[in-house]
């Protein structure tokens, strides 16, 4: 896929977050709206996606190509990991930021923004591969991330009820129908797609809202965090895509590990540091900057695919 195709689909992200953005700076939708609509994303159309995405044809998405992807996604979260102690030390991060930064470099949006971008720039044959990264996401966030966490703050116990996500559920129920090759009832896929076809909208904008009520300008001015942004969100995805090439000749797989590589910081990271009693505005600051420039630095990354 040309860099070029992949600039329109981000043209077109960019403008439903720029609908968001807008609706907000009119006063045409609220703060509290937008918390609402981010708790329908995430709990419905996001889970609804997932699994409607499972009845289109992926005959050719082999078991074997999900073994390997679910491989990949192991070795990828234990990487980022490993990149996320390096980036705090030879970017010397405060160290009341260096669990941020940490969180950061290992958690972007692979759910919230990651499945409608997929399935934009890549088709829905790409969601299986996204399912895997989001199960193996909710598996390190629920383990490594809260290890993090309460390393430093006074949060409460991990429940069963905070790792069994509607999102991990969604993952688990799409990957049998796959697995298995179930065939659930036509209403079943009919009502899936009714709520699944309403995330990429109301994603982008409950971004667009959260984009406006922050000081961008004071963000954007703070070198470090464009440095770490510089490495992280650029430079990796790219290298990535290069050494992958030989490798991965299948281009959906490829472009699919290349794509939750370069997706921005994620939202979870900044809920949890909330639940455990951290200040998430370290978090919240490289959400903005990851967001904004995630059309640019995505598109780049896609002519190196």
């Amino acid at each position: 896929m040309g860099g070029l195709i992949v600039l329109k689909q981000m043209i077109m992200i960019f403008i439903l977050i720029l609908t968001g953005f807008v609706m907000y700076q009119k006063k045409l939708i609220s703060g509290y709206a937008a918390k609402d609509l981010s708790a329908l994303v995430v709990n419905i159309c996001s889970p609804g996606l997932i699994i409607v995405s499972m009845f289109n044809d992926l005959s050719a998405v082999s078991r074997a190509s999900v073994e390997l992807v679910g491989i990949i996604a192991v070795v990828f979260f234990f990487l980022l990991i490993a990149m996320g102690y390096l980036l705090v030390k030879l970017l010397r991060i405060p160290p009341q930021d260096k669990d941020s930064y940490v969180l950061m470099t290992v958690f972007g949006n692979l759910g919230f923004i990651g499945i409608p971008v997929a399935t934009a720039i890549i088709g829905p044959e790409s969601v299986v591969y996204v399912i895997v990264f989001n199960f193996f996401f909710n598996v390190f966030i629920f383990t490594f991330g809260v290890m993090v966490l309460k390393g430093g703050g006074q949060g409460s116990r991990t429940t069963w009820k905070d790792i069994l996500s509607p999102g991990l559920i969604a993952c688990v129920i799409a990957f049998l129908i796959y697995w298995f090759d179930l065939h659930p009832p036509k209403s079943v896929e009919t009502l899936a797609g009714y709520y699944g076809n309403a995330c990429t909208l109301l994603s982008m904008i409950v971004i667009g809202i959260s984009l406006a009520d922050m000081k961008v300008k004071k963000v954007l001015g703070n070198r470090k965090l464009l440095l770490f942004v510089a490495v992280r969100f650029v430079l990796f995805p790219i290298v990535l895509a290069l050494v992958l090439k030989p490798l991965l000749p299948d281009f959906i797989m490829r472009a699919t590990i290349v794509l939750m590589a370069a997706l921005p910081v994620g939202n979870f990271p900044a809920m949890l540091s909330e639940q455990y009693g951290r200040d998430p505005r370290t978090i919240a600051e490289g959400i903005i900057v990851t967001t904004l420039l995630s059309v640019a630095t995505i598109t780049l990354t896609f002519f190196f695919v």
